[in-house]
């Protein structure tokens, strides 16, 4: 994945967390929160996702991920099994519903990068690495905020 790429998902993460998106997220999703779409999204792309994958995915606690799942099990966005090769871990699938907002989910990001990716080309490799590790770390706060909110 190129450096401008990633760039363009940090941007979308900012995004999505600042105080006006929210709005617009819950009239889409209808009760769906932040945290609960992007774990829906690793699901979606991880192979036999447990919650050590995603909690390790998305940089969170198990304990976090637990609640999280728990809630979206609840609201019938995804379904635990066991496979049949292995009766001890618990894993877990998108429902229809599920995979419906991961749909949108990634509709949403695939329209943001191509919005601005032409912004993000004026850039030297230099310069994105420099807007990398800037945004990486303001990701990461946010990452820990939303961590701790969803912990309350």
């Amino acid at each position: 994945m190129s450096q401008a790429i990633q760039i363009l998902d940090l941007l979308i993460k900012i995004q999505e967390s600042s105080d006006i998106f929210p709005h617009e997220w819950e009239a889409t999703f209808d009760g769906i929160n932040l945290l609960e779409v992007h774990c829906i999204d690793r699901i979606g792309k991880v192979q036999y996702a447990n919650v050590t994958k995603i909690a390790n995915e998305m940089e969170m606690t198990r304990g976090s991920i637990s609640k999280i799942c728990k809630r979206m099990i609840s609201k019938g966005l995804i379904e635990s099994y066991q496979r049949s090769d292995n009766h001890k871990e618990i894993y877990f699938r998108l429902t229809k519903r599920g995979q419906r907002v991961y749909n949108e989910h990634e509709k949403y990001h695939n329209q943001a990068r191509q919005e601005e990716l032409s912004l993000m080309n004026t850039f030297n490799e230099y310069e994105q690495s420099i807007i990398f590790r800037f945004l990486n770390g303001i990701n990461c706060l946010h990452n820990r905020k939303m961590a701790e909110k969803n912990n309350d």
